[in-house]
């Protein structure tokens, strides 16, 4: 009996080793499936030719962590990584800035205008921008360098989606599968080139100040809008970078609008919880707030906030539009206005311009902005309707007051609106009276925090951060394993197809000939008619 207890003691043991082990071994061999397909290393050229620091400010996290991951990278940018950046030696730098390029991103709110031809006046601005960011790329002596060296292969392309097609004809000459970026909504182009549904009638351009909520007149001008900027771009601008990239290639590179047309993905800095739903094609991947990561307060300021009983409004321009270049009578309005608030006011101005500031005022050259919208005691937020730091407001739960100036600031504004976390006050509307009643309102109604607390769970709710769903599509397309699945099959009809014109055309000439046949007949049938009842007439009169 003791041997036979043993014997099943033993038995026992060994059955359950032989589980453990089994189980070891499933999970070796997935971790073993995990680490083949993570440690493949691809070679990835990022070309970003456009001299927004805010731009770039989007692609930076995602460039790094695939430097991070092991991947080797070259990027042609204005803004190669500093002396003081922790050292990636697979991450290699073109630079493109050269000593005049310092002053490009200096926005002076004076020279600030609008009018009902704006949007217009802007996609013919992005046209010049489109012809100087290509030549500057492409007179680059290490960028001719690179053009012309044989024995470099990139996997795979990634450049931003903004005011040109130039930098897709890198994709074209090295061979490799072609990423987009888009730092906002997506440009009409764009979504043309990817025939990526964008309905005008509930789909504001991004060159709109609408929401998708539009009126009869709204949906009217809208769709002007979409027409126009597409024609501009697809001839003018087109046609002209064209020629660029020809000789910048020494060879005929291809139509860039086809090579863009054949662009894998396009990962844009959007949530639809903020701009709306729409459909898009699968190869259209959202990642708002890509830049968005932890930071840290200085001691000073962590100390202001934390003992911010009342709240902090914090209030800053971006990185481009200078508050230092308002004028004196709307900074006056200004301080009358925020001074009297009981609210710790933060400001993010670029000169020690001013002798006396309230006592509620803390101003700053630099602050560290995502921390400060993330604080708990920030509750409000006075900014340009810039998508960063309107992405950082989300983020942070913080209600908005928001004064756009140009560009997409408009369109994320009027998003905002809707949503019931902002208030806007147009620019030349900027004075004491407008700037009080929207703080009061931000601060007074509580609606507004409401609407933010709850749009900031939605935000926060995905299956992965934005940096993390960026850097898997990457690697997917890389791959290769599923590029071909994800493209539309409009892109193989031409445009009268994809919009059933032909159909419409057959099905009105059908019905055409259809009521003709029905009105001759009806014709035919009406003298039949006439004539028997002229014969029956004609009978009666005889008999009588």
């Amino acid at each position: 009996m003791i041997i036979n207890k043993k014997h099943n003691y033993l038995s026992i043991n060994i059955i359950f080793l032989l589980l453990l082990i089994f189980v070891e071994l499933c999970y070796a061999n997935d971790d073993l499936l995990n680490t083949k397909i993570s440690n493949k290393k691809y070679r990835i050229l990022g070309v970003f030719g456009h001299y927004g620091k805010s731009h770039f400010d989007v692609f930076k996290p995602l460039l790094e962590e695939l430097a991070n991951r092991g991947h080797d990278l070259t990027v042609i940018s204005y803004f190669p990584r500093d002396n003081n950046s922790e050292l990636l030696k697979n991450y290699k730098d073109i630079g493109l800035a050269g000593p005049d390029d310092k002053f490009l991103n200096i926005v002076d709110v004076k020279d600030i205008k609008h009018s009902p031809l704006t949007p217009i006046l802007e996609v013919l601005y992005l046209n010049q921008l489109s012809a100087k960011s290509c030549t500057t790329t492409f007179k680059n002596k290490n960028v001719q360098k690179l053009i012309k060296s044989r024995d470099v292969k990139f996997d795979i392309v990634i450049t931003e989606t903004f005011n040109t097609d130039c930098h897709v004809a890198f994709s074209s000459h090295f061979n490799a599968p072609l990423i987009g970026i888009s730092t906002h909504v997506l440009m009409p182009w764009t979504s043309s080139r990817m025939i990526n549904p964008d309905n005008p009638s509930y789909v504001p351009s991004i060159l709109t100040e609408y929401s998708t909520n539009m009126n009869f007149h709204q949906r009217m001008i809208n769709s002007l809008i979409f027409v126009l900027s597409n024609f501009i771009y697809d001839t003018i601008t087109t046609w002209k970078i064209q020629d660029i990239v020809d000789d910048a290639f020494g060879h005929d590179i291809g139509r860039l609008s086809d090579i863009a047309a054949n662009t894998s993905a396009i990962l844009v800095n959007t949530h639809y919880s903020l701009h709306g739903a729409k459909p898009d094609n699968p190869n259209i991947i959202e990642i708002g707030g890509i830049h968005i990561k932890p930071q840290n307060l200085p001691n000073d300021l962590k100390k202001i906030l934390d003992n911010a009983n009342e709240g902090v409004l914090y209030f800053s321009l971006g990185s481009m539009i200078k508050s230092s270049s308002m004028n004196n009578e709307t900074l006056k309005e200004i301080f009358e206005v925020l001074g009297n608030i009981p609210q710790k006011v933060i400001w993010k101005f670029e000169t020690d311009r001013f002798d006396w500031i309230p006592p509620n005022f803390i101003i700053r050259k630099w602050l560290p902005q995502s921390a400060i919208l993330h604080h708990p005691n920030t509750k409000g937020y006075l900014g340009h309707g810039g998508l960063l730091g309107m992405n950082e407001g989300i983020s942070g739960g913080v209600p908005m007051c928001l004064v756009p100036f140009y560009g997409d600031q408009f369109v994320n504004s009027a998003a905002a609106k809707k949503r019931g976390i902002a208030e806007i006050i147009e620019w030349k509307n900027l004075n004491a009276k407008t700037l009080k009643l929207a703080i009061d309102k931000i601060f007074n109604d509580t609606s507004y925090y409401e609407n933010a607390k709850k749009l900031q769970k939605a935000w926060h709710d995905r299956p992965m951060t934005p940096l993390e769903t960026a850097v898997w599509w990457v690697e997917f397309i890389a791959r290769g394993n599923g590029n071909e699945y994800l493209k539309t099959s409009a892109s193989s009809l031409n445009w009268y197809q994809r919009y059933l014109i032909d159909v419409g055309i057959v099905i009105i000439a059908i019905t055409f000939f259809i009521i003709s046949i029905m009105y001759y007949l009806l014709k035919i049938l009406l003298r039949i008619f006439k004539y028997l009842l002229s014969s029956n007439a004609h009978d009666v009169k005889k008999t009588n």
